[in-house]
């Protein structure tokens, strides 16, 4: 099923289950709870076990949060999140981790609100924003509602065949919520994604009593979380959102849910461990103390095992092999580790090769042998852990392991290259057959895919999977490389990172990182970088590999350039990974060019991108130190830059006109008694905005008098819809892409004047003449602040006007608004202007140059 189809399914059922007793359904006005957590720091975080996840560096970042990472893997690293080692613990790993999401008031106690999202998701929109348009007013807490079921007693006949859950343990929870008198339909939440005002009593009740059944009981948090807050008489905030992928959170490569992982319900083993050297070196009487965790762990795994024989849909097969396998134990002090090793031995003595071939399936098996030596993916060394000293490792996986290994130790001897999870799944491979076998006697034939990367990659069984693959990935970027020269496939992008192998072209090859994700790129790397090197690429003198934020941190950052892979690197302004490329450039004679549209070195505490700007402040530093070139776009940003004395040539490349993605409109006359005025901006932009407050209420008083009606319209993402003298219109989901953002608009702003108000402040000094060329495009004529970037771009009463002061101001939008003539010969100045002058040629001319220039 499609995401399409699941959300519309979802959107169907999602109305009716918020409605349910469990949540908080006030009507109350939220602006104070709201209010509060604006001022308040929030906790953004996860927690991670094991080896078995990556840490997905999030698309958007908001301000005044921290986010970070509890992990008791002691390799794993972040640029954004800060990592905290988590405790020791007795607990099993689903737990260990469990118990940060359960009781942040224990681990997160200097802040007041914290919001946890499971480390399988990638933040992709504003947490914050989630947050505010969900609150209820002074509740203290918002989840999800659950996407399918509304009902405890539902979950558990959905959740009782999933084998990571023991099936008795969790009967006795649903029947003991029976016997309280815990209601059917009383509501359900996804808590996944979970906000907390987490010191708050009522919160730290309910989540203590929370860990209570998910020790006391099974893990699986959602049947317990609906009871225990039906016990407290507590209702929290709920959300329509589609929880598995929408605008602020999305699984990867559209994994809608979990894996179902067959194996047996344990969850003592590091509890046992912990206890088993203790017991060993144990004297007549002695004790172990173990808490109140520890002992429910032990009680849960023997209920466990003792209710495992349940045959239940999907699971007969499998529960009888493994029954069958410890029916065949000889005895209870000769475990089965020791009985293979033994059985393997007496046989490699006797030369148990040659009875090999005799068997019936000899044929078949040798195959099976020479495919796997050949195939160079089983590490029979770490077979060799698992199993002891078994002599053939291969010929002894063959008749012992690839029967008796659970899924996840194979996955410590086959290599990644041959994806275990995703062939079982993608193919609905049964428990009792294994992966590798089952692909060398029938998958190969099938052309079944054993990667989810490189679905087709194995030309033939009797070779090597690396060789083949590294052959599959050389052939794909030739081929890509022959037919293309502005090359964005995230595929592509990467192989070309990771592979060995040197690719010669006549071109100058030219690596891209960019500040956006390619497919969402707003106006600064759209305009400053993408369309322009769209534009060189036609030339045939180069290949562009334009990497987006969102390839990145699928990367070794740290093994991007292995070599003079890229003969020019262009990073753009702020990029979290810059100076370690930057590093990489450096030391193979890659030339490095740094390109900005506005001063990140000197940026005031009272722009809302401060406090990101200078958390990356240094990253800028090291950057524009160690560029060979620099890259701005206006002549003050270059004064800047030049002042520093960097050993980088700096230049100026204007901002132009784009045709392609912005049609030039014609003057459109509504008639004289209705004018309205146009802006369209973010909140980075408020208190230019207000330059013109009185402005407008002025004309449209003046106007009133005339029986003409003035009206301003904002078209922005972050505009306050509650003020008194302008109106908004509100585009339909933020961050919206250049490209998308400049049709709609296009589609929408039927403005008679349009207005580029701008503060003279030292940030605003470096700014661009970039809305004017919008403006004029929309068929607009404006008028901007007289301040030097427009200063060097309009021409007073001639392609535009300029305003110093609040009466100028209401003086020259006057003129505009009494004469149509008027606006429409400023238009038609203004229009000659922008495409005699800002050509997108001439701009992508200049970067062919400093591409060129030492070269």
């Amino acid at each position: 099923m499609s995401y399409e189809e699941i959300y519309e399914t979802y959107q169907e059922v999602a109305k009716e289950h918020i409605n349910r007793d469990l949540f908080n359904h006030s009507s109350e006005d939220a602006a104070k709870t709201i209010e509060d957590i604006k001022n308040n720091k929030i906790a953004i975080y996860t927690a991670f076990t094991g080896d078995y996840d990556t840490l997905k560096e999030p698309e958007v970042i908001d301000e005044n949060c921290d986010y970070i990472c509890f992990t008791d893997n002691p390799n794993l690293e972040s640029d954004t999140w800060k990592i905290i080692q988590m405790d020791e613990s007795t607990l099993d790993n689903n737990r260990k981790a469990k118990q940060y999401k359960l009781l942040p008031h224990k681990y997160l106690k200097d802040y007041k609100y914290s919001f946890w999202l499971d480390g399988t998701f990638r933040i992709k929109g504003s947490i914050r924003e989630y947050i505010y348009k969900n609150i209820k007013a002074s509740s203290p807490m918002l989840c999800v509602v659950h996407t399918e079921r509304d009902c405890v007693y539902e979950e558990y006949e959905a959740s009782k065949i999933i084998p990571r859950y023991p099936r008795a343990v969790m009967e006795e929870q649903i029947n003991y919520y029976k016997n309280q008198g815990f209601p059917k339909k009383y509501g359900l939440g996804v808590m996944g994604a979970i906000f907390r005002k987490h010191n708050d009593p009522a919160i730290i009740k309910v989540m203590e009593d929370w860990w209570e059944e998910n020790i006391r009981f099974t893990n699986q948090d959602q049947l317990s979380f609906a009871y225990v807050c039906w016990k407290n008489d507590f209702h929290p905030s709920v959300s329509l959102i589609y929880y598995w992928d929408n605008e602020y959170w999305a699984k990867d490569k559209g994994d809608y849910h979990h894996k179902v992982v067959f194996s047996m319900p344990i969850t003592s083993d590091n509890l046992r461990a912990k206890i088993g050297a203790q017991v060993e070196n144990m004297d007549l009487g002695d004790t172990i103390e173990l808490s109140k965790e520890e002992m429910y762990l032990l009680i849960n795994d023997v209920k466990g095992m003792a209710g495992y024989r349940i045959d239940t849909a999907g699971r007969v097969g499998y529960l009888q092999n493994e029954y069958n396998t410890f029916l065949n134990s000889n005895s209870l002090k000769l475990t089965k580790p020791l009985r293979v090793a033994g059985d393997v031995a007496r046989k490699v003595k006797n030369n148990h090769i040659f009875e090999f071939v005799k068997h019936k399936h000899a044929e078949e098996n040798i195959h099976i042998y020479d495919t796997i030596k050949h195939f160079g993916i089983f590490d029979e060394a770490e077979y060799k852990k698992l199993h002891g000293e078994v002599g053939d490792a291969v010929l002894h996986f063959i008749e012992e392991g690839s029967k008796t290994d659970h899924i996840d130790d194979k996955l410590k001897y086959i290599n990644p290259i041959f994806d275990l999870y995703y062939y079982i799944s993608s193919n609905n491979i049964s428990s009792d057959e294994d992966p590798l076998i089952h692909y060398i006697t029938k998958g190969f034939n099938k052309k079944l895919a054993i990667n989810r990367n490189y679905p087709n990659f194995v030309e033939y069984l009797h070779g090597n999977l690396h060789e083949q693959l590294d052959a599959f990935v050389t052939k794909r970027i030739k081929e890509k490389l022959a037919d293309e020269s502005y090359i964005s496939d995230s595929k592509i992008l990467i192989d070309y990172i990771h592979t060995n192998h040197e690719f010669k072209t006549d071109t100058i090859k030219v690596g891209v990182f960019l500040e956006d994700n390619f497919d969402n790129m707003n106006a600064c790397p759209f305009i400053r970088i993408h369309s322009l090197f769209k534009e060189l690429s036609k030339s045939g003198d180069y290949h562009f590999f334009v990497y987006g934020q969102e390839i990145l941190p699928l990367i070794d950052v740290n093994q991007i350039i292995k070599s003079k892979i890229f003969d020019v690197i262009v990073i753009q302004r702020v990029n979290p990974y810059s100076t370690k490329i930057a590093k990489k450039a450096k030391q193979h004679g890659i030339k490095l060019v740094y390109e900005t549209d506005d001063d990140f070195l000197d940026i005031n505490p009272s722009n809302p991108s401060f406090n990101y700007i200078q958390g990356n402040l240094s990253n800028i530093k090291k950057l524009v130190s160690a560029a060979d070139e620099i890259v701005v776009s206006t002549s003050e940003l270059k004064r800047r830059f030049d002042s520093l004395n960097l050993s980088g040539n700096v230049t100026i490349i204007r901002n132009y006109y784009l045709d392609n993605v912005l049609p030039l409109k014609g003057f459109s006359y509504k008639g004289n008694n209705y004018v309205k005025i146009g802006y369209f901006g973010t909140m980075t932009h408020n208190n230019d905005l207000e330059l013109i407050h009185n402005v407008i209420l002025r004309l449209k008083d003046i106007f009133s008098k005339k029986g003409i009606q003035v009206d301003l319209e904002i078209i922005g993402a972050s505009i306050d819809e509650n003020a008194d003298w302008f109106n908004v219109k509100k585009i339909p989901y933020y961050p919206m892409s250049m490209a998308t953002f400049m049709k709609w608009i296009s589609a929408r702003a039927n403005w008679d004047i349009g207005i580029i108000p701008l503060v003279n402040t030292e940030f605003n000094k470096c700014k661009s003449e970039l809305k004017y060329i919008e403006f004029t495009a929309l068929g607009v004529p404006v008028v901007a602040s007289d301040v030097d970037v427009y200063k060097n771009t309009i021409e007073d009463g001639v392609t535009g006007f300029l305003a110093n002061s609040e009466d100028e101001w209401v003086n020259k939008l006057s003129r505009l608004i009494e004469d149509p003539t008027l606006r429409h010969g400023i238009l038609n100045n203004a229009r000659d202007d922008i495409l005699k002058n800002y050509d997108l040629r001439s701009r992508a001319k200049q970067w062919d140059e400093i591409f060129k220039r030492g070269s």
